[in-house]
């Protein structure tokens, strides 16, 4: 494939689509053309969040759903856009799923192999860590209803699962608490385009 894949992992409120965003206009003054795309898709999003509120939803049913939802979203637009030279910036990959479906080494295993069966192996791969609390006040300040993961313990949480499933996946690490400038030209720097 021609073109580069670039994941931007973390828990919520670290920033990742301010940076996916600035990352693509940055792109489009080097004359590269660049997609973002999301993990879940918006229309997943849509389906957990009018099941959660009908029914209770068990990590096994969200993983598939997620496998389903990743696996359309690769054949139909991260493939082609790789193929045809541009780069695509993914909100999460099945990094995610490790963390918030995957409870036990053997769920680990299971997943990783499920998404690697089509996943294409990321060129950049950076996790924005950033304290619960911090990442607390950038969702409260979004003014939106709270996600199913979004409180301190459940980040808190979720941020030890990625400290220890990354220890096995290569990744540039983004202290997320920075300016949002410094972040962005931090990852700039690690993608060596200028």
């Amino acid at each position: 494939m021609k073109g580069k894949l670039i994941v931007f992992e973390g828990v919520s409120g670290t920033g990742k689509e301010t940076q996916a965003k600035l990352l693509q206009k940055f792109l489009a003054t080097q004359k590269i053309k660049s997609n973002i795309v999301f993990h879940p898709s918006p229309e997943l999003k849509e389906i957990f969040s009018a099941w959660r509120k009908e029914r209770s939803i068990d990590a096994l049913t969200e993983t598939y759903l997620l496998l389903a939802d990743r696996s359309s979203r690769v054949r139909q637009q991260i493939r082609p856009a790789l193929e045809k030279g541009e780069w695509v910036i993914s909100l999460r990959n099945y990094v995610s799923a490790l963390v918030y479906q995957g409870k036990t080494e053997k769920d680990w295993t299971w997943i990783t192999n499920e998404f690697l069966r089509f996943e294409p192996k990321p060129d950049y791969l950076f996790y924005f860590d950033i304290t619960p609390g911090d990442a607390m006040k950038r969702i409260l300040l979004r003014g939106e209803p709270l996600g199913k993961f979004e409180t301190p313990t459940l980040l808190n949480e979720k941020r030890k699962n990625y400290k220890k499933i990354l220890q096995a996946i290569p990744h540039i690490t983004v202290d997320a608490s920075q300016s949002i400038e410094r972040i962005h030209r931090g990852i700039i720097s690690n993608l060596h385009i200028v």
